[in-house]
């Protein structure tokens, strides 16, 4: 998915480093980051955004930023196949959690927490406890998601879900379990259905998003400008909504 471009803003992952870019101010100010994956699962986009992100600061004569793979589980086995690939992938091996405040960029450098279609995963005390440890602890952060409570999101979700019947065929026609879960017995597309519906219902609109931190009155909100926004990611119906937090000062 994240790789697939047929849409002239390019894939997912172009325009997700794209919207980190202008987020942050350009590349001079993204090149004082470091990218801190706050749930990064087995690694997810990470691979990709972080080469199209040092690809464009070489090209433009910065050096590399370096992007860090952090979560409350960490999957340490995946992390180690994806820094294999790239020097300038880390990781934290001990749980992170992201609802306590923590400092985990690079010393000398700022830190922009990224959260790459997990927001949706937390509870609204959860969401605000992440959002208020971000302003603390981060000098920005980054949303991104895919599933929402939006018409387009739906039919990209069940379009999402009826492609499972072409796929598995294609990518494991030489597994009888796969074959008799996906066609006899659906339940892989069951669960992919009820993820995926799940996922669209939790989605929060910026004002939703925005409310969790405003309701925090120890909170110096004053001194970040949030933003939000939606494009084309995939046609027909894929979304990208993000909302971006930047700390005032970091982009000066």
């Amino acid at each position: 998915m994240w790789r697939t471009s047929n849409s002239r803003n390019g894939s997912p992952s172009t325009q997700t480093c794209d919207l980190l870019l202008r987020a942050l101010g350009g590349l001079k100010h993204a090149s004082q980051f470091t990218f801190i994956d706050a749930c990064a699962g087995a690694g997810g986009p990470t691979p990709l955004l972080e080469r199209a992100m040092n690809a464009r600061l070489a090209a433009s004569g910065y050096k590399p930023v370096t992007f860090v793979l952090t979560d409350l589980w960490p999957d340490v086995k995946a992390w180690e196949k994806i820094i294999k690939s790239s020097e300038h992938i880390t990781y934290i091996d001990e749980p992170i959690d992201a609802t306590k405040p923590r400092v985990l960029a690079r010393p000398g450098t700022k830190e922009c927490r990224i959260f790459n279609l997990c927001f949706h995963h937390f509870d609204d005390a959860a969401a605000e406890k992440v959002l208020a440890t971000a302003v603390q602890s981060t000098d920005a952060f980054v949303i991104f998601e895919m599933t929402h409570r939006t018409l387009p999101s739906l039919l990209n979700t069940t379009m999402v879900i009826l492609s499972v019947f072409v796929t598995t065929i294609y990518d494991f026609y030489w597994s009888p379990v796969h074959l008799l879960f996906t066609y006899l017995v659906p339940l892989v597309p069951i669960f992919c259905a009820i993820d995926g519906y799940v996922s669209c219902v939790r989605g929060r609109t910026a004002e939703e998003t925005w409310e969790l931190l405003y309701r925090q009155p120890d909170l110096a909100l004053d001194e970040w400008e949030l933003k939000s926004g939606e494009q084309t990611a995939l046609l027909p119906f894929g979304k990208l909504y993000w909302y971006s937090g930047v700390k005032k000062a970091a982009t000066v």
